[in-house]
């Protein structure tokens, strides 16, 4: 048996960090926006056995990539259980080391496609579970399209889609780890007057434009300070009317959102004549967009 799906890149609207917990992580408040950009994931059923392809060589196919952990997660919870092998096939066109979770979502798949595939008929809880022990934002991408996250991020709200907005997504080629982000985060800069709560009041309104003016997320300076370039990206997309702009999660991806398709066809054209990965995007409104309708009971 073979299934083929896609997994889908996420933005921050918002991401407000609270506090340093004892277990290392942070405490945080943020809001997830899935966005039309995939992987495509294949998972073919064996008798035994792990194994992962990808089409981008930068990509790990061994016991640290976050797919094989998932696959790993689930052979564990069924000791002994036969037919619990498979063969992983990865297309990669978000990119890595991003911001935009790609590796996140593509985990989250694995976990519901191999529930499906192996027949382990295990509850969406369940499975939040597990994710929730991959990754921070894995959860998410088992959740909704759009959700306030707290905690870590794994603890979930979610959120009913906003009209469609277009989102720019801009790679600038250069990758930031993550836990290096964190750790140069000054808390003393993060106080704030904006918080998550507004952001949810203009989301839920669909007051796009409002929504654009007040996104915020507190690791932006420390991005920038490391890629100057992400400064120049945001006021490019100034430039070409976005309604906002925002350095997605730990970077280095910065995106623009968009409420009209027309301005936001004609600022990706003029986006694509720098030595960037540009991306046209659109909000996710559905798992249906994206999931084949054997995996959206599994959602």
């Amino acid at each position: 048996m073979k299934l083929v799906f896609k997994t889908p890149a996420k933005i921050n609207l918002g991401l407000f960090i609270l506090g340093k917990r004892p277990d290392g992580y942070h405490d945080l408040e943020t809001l997830f926006q899935m966005v039309s950009l995939y992987d495509t994931v294949e998972l073919e059923s064996r008798d035994h056995g792990i194994e992962l392809v990808c089409n981008h060589p930068e990509v790990p196919t061994g016991e640290s990539n976050l797919m094989i952990r998932a696959a790993r997660l689930l052979q564990e919870k069924f000791p002994g259980r036969d037919g619990m092998g498979c063969r992983m096939t990865l297309t990669k066109t978000i990119p890595m080391g991003a911001g935009l979770g790609g590796g996140s979502g593509n985990a989250a798949g694995v976990l519901m496609g191999l529930n499906r595939l192996w027949d382990l008929q295990l509850k969406p809880a369940e499975l939040s579970e597990m994710a929730a022990r991959l990754g921070s934002d894995i959860p998410f991408f088992l959740c909704a399209p759009a959700a306030l996250g707290e905690g870590r991020g794994e603890r979930l709200t979610p959120l009913q889609p906003t009209k469609k907005f277009y989102v720019i997504l801009v790679f600038p080629r250069v990758s930031l780890a993550t836990a290096e982000v964190y750790k140069a985060l000054n808390f003393d800069l993060t106080l704030s007057s904006k918080n998550i709560n507004i952001l949810r009041e203009f989301f839920s309104q669909s007051n796009i434009s409002s929504l654009g003016a007040h996104l915020h997320n507190d690791l932006e300076p420390v991005v920038i300070d490391r890629l100057p370039v992400a400064r120049s990206i945001k006021d490019k997309l100034r430039s070409l009317h976005a309604a906002g702009t925002l350095v997605s999660g730990s970077g280095s991806t910065v995106f623009g959102i968009f409420e009209d398709a027309r301005v936001a066809e004609q600022a990706f054209v003029r986006l694509r004549e720098e030595a960037w990965d540009t991306f046209l995007t659109e909000s996710v409104s559905s798992f249906s967009e994206f999931l084949p309708e054997n995996l959206l009971n599994y959602s």
